[in-house]
């Protein structure tokens, strides 16, 4: 058997493959490091290694291949696992988006029906199409399904199929059919259906129904759904395979009717509890029952007539705080604590709002035409300061990453430079690990209204760049032109944010779009099919004015990096 190499020391940064053209490992997508985010000819692939201790490597390898077979929009691709006699990993595209999880948490009480259907309709297609080859998912979760653009998109689709058993590291365990539980554990296309109505119950209820036992604990009816349907929904919901569904596409195809055809709820309080009842009803409660009733009917005819007796409500519990008020809630100003020790950049609150996007004062490209509405409906958290050298290079220095230069001009709270997207990525991973919450780069939507605090001029403080404000060529500070300032030098815009204009250009997670058509009206990443540049926003020091305004936005390919190009980080909300 050979001796390939041992995942758990790998590293960012590391070669791995073949030499003339490697694999550059960027960041680790799980705690093990078995799963990274890589680099190769400026393309981003997702890397799975093979563990001896899961199962044989044929089986790897003959799995990975069986898999890459599978073309369907709703699966990120698959491709051929690479062999050698140091190196077994598979490979499948970066997916990008938001996953399930972090999406429904704008939904605490439950998605509309026309996001839901919009979810799952192509996921539906696909799980048909592939199940009829006798393929499947095998961990399906809400960390497997990420959102692009509004649609559900399945990631590591069959990835962990080869192994013996499949368990909480690399699924989410309120998702487990009975069978996964059973010694010899057994994965099917049943499995996925089963996966697949609990995902739906958590974007039509809420993800917190997930916690709880759907055997007992379903609501009767929906807002939204007729009763029909829903007693369907509800049947289809159940443990035991036979009542899974035939047919995911059907399952959407009810829920799409009932959404142009509502019909009313007409049950009635007392019948929904039969109904609720006969659901977990057993044959040992119908006996216990039958005894029962036997008993209360002989004490009603024997028992004494007294006057009845006052009924005292308990009080109605406390509702359950609105988003709103837990955004309220919520400090301004966050240092979250790392991990390791010491703690993550400071970051402010933003609140949900919408603004107009792009030019709006004829001074930019065209590349930030047209100007377009743009609604934020969820805070978040972004970074008072652009992230420091002392702030990257304790990330380096923990992940064993080469440090990057400063160009001799200091280090310590000047902003980090000579970064790429993918280090910017890997920072934020890290920093996601170190606090158990999610971080990542700002949404150009995010980075945009961030930089405008509510102003339609070209800059925060006006349409003409003053002293004291920014940092560029020509903006009046004393490093215009020459090097970066300390972040915070300048004075800070109204939401209390630093260095938007000037100073560092900063990344963002989106993919470059030549213009805004097409683009989102509602806060999210902007990905592509082909996404081979990124957005950078902001101007540097070595910028003319111009380019500093809040619409200004370039590209440059993710490996790229430059001496006047940085980053600042968000924080997401649940």
């Amino acid at each position: 058997m050979n001796d390939f190499y041992d995942f758990t020391k790998l590293k960012i940064g590391q070669h791995v493959g073949i030499e003339l053209d490697p694999y550059i490992l960027n960041y680790p997508m799980d705690d093990k490091k078995t799963t990274w985010v890589a680099d190769q000819g400026g393309r981003p692939f997702v890397l799975r290694f093979f563990q001896p201790s899961k199962g044989k490597v044929e089986s790897f390898l003959q799995n990975a291949r069986k898999y890459a077979t599978i073309k369907h929009p709703a699966i990120t691709p698959n491709y051929p696992p690479f062999y050698s006699k140091l190196w077994v990993f598979s490979c499948s595209a970066v997916c990008g988006g938001e996953n399930l999880y972090s999406f429904l948490g704008k939904y605490p009480d439950g998605a509309p029906l026309n996001v839901v259907i919009s979810l799952f309709d192509n996921i539906a297609k696909a799980l048909d199409q592939v199940h009829a080859n006798n393929l499947f998912h095998g961990h399906l979760d809400l960390n497997s399904v990420h959102v692009v653009n509004g649609l559900g998109l399945m990631t590591g689709f069959g990835a962990h199929n080869w192994m013996d058993r499949i368990d909480q590291s690399e699924m989410d365990a309120r998702f487990f059919p009975s069978e996964y539980l059973k010694k010899d554990q057994k994965r099917t296309p049943s499995s996925d259906k089963f996966a697949f109505m609990k995902l739906l119950m958590a974007a039509l209820l809420g993800e917190s129904i997930l916690d709880k036992d759907f055997a007992t604990n379903l609501p009767d009816s929906h807002p939204n759904i007729s009763d029909a349907v829903w007693n369907r929904l509800l049947k289809w919901s159940r443990e035991s395979s036979p009542h899974r569904p035939k047919s995911l596409v059907e399952v959407i195809r009810i829920i799409r009717a009932d959404l142009y055809k509502p019909q009313a709820g007409s049950s009635s309080t007392a019948t929904k509890a039969i109904r609720r009842y006969s659901r977990n009803i057993t044959s040992r409660m119908i006996i216990l029952t039958a005894l029962i009733s036997t008993g209360l009917i002989a004490a009603a005819v024997l028992w004494p007539t007294e006057d009845p007796k006052t009924i005292v409500k308990a009080p109605t519990p406390p509702s359950k705080l609105t988003a709103k008020e837990v955004f309220k809630a919520l400090p301004q100003v966050l240092e979250e604590p790392l991990s390791m020790g010491g703690t993550a950049p400071k970051i402010e609150k933003i609140a949900p709002s919408t603004f107009f996007m792009g030019d709006q004062n004829n001074m930019g490209d065209d590349n930030e035409k047209p100007v377009h509405e743009v609604d934020i409906p969820n805070g978040f958290y972004i970074s008072k300061y652009e992230i420091t050298f002392n702030q990257f290079d304790k990330f380096a220095k923990a992940t064993n990453r080469e440090l990057p230069p400063d160009n001799g001009w200091g280090r310590g709270q000047r902003p980090v430079i000579n970064v790429s997207w993918y280090d910017a990525k890997a920072y934020t991973s890290w920093l996601s690990n170190q606090t158990n919450e999610e971080y990542r780069l700002p949404t150009e939507i995010e980075w945009e209204y961030s930089a405008r605090a509510d102003s339609n001029t070209a800059f925060w403080y006006g349409n003409t760049v003053k002293a004291g404000y920014s940092v560029c060529d020509s903006c009046g500070s004393q490093w215009d032109g020459v090097s970066t300032g300390p972040v915070g030098s300048q004075a800070s815009n109204p939401l209390g944010l630093f260095d938007m204009h000037g100073n560092v250009a900063e990344w963002v997670e989106d993919c470059y779009h030549d213009n805004y058509e097409g683009a989102p009206t509602e806060n999210q990443v902007w990905l592509a099919n082909q996404c081979d540049t990124r957005v950078l926003k902001g101007g540097s020091w070595y910028d003319i004015p111009r380019v500093g305004r809040s619409a200004t936005r370039y590209r440059a390919t993710p490996d790229l990096k430059a001496s006047n190009w940085g980053f600042r980080i968000v924080r997401i909300i649940q």
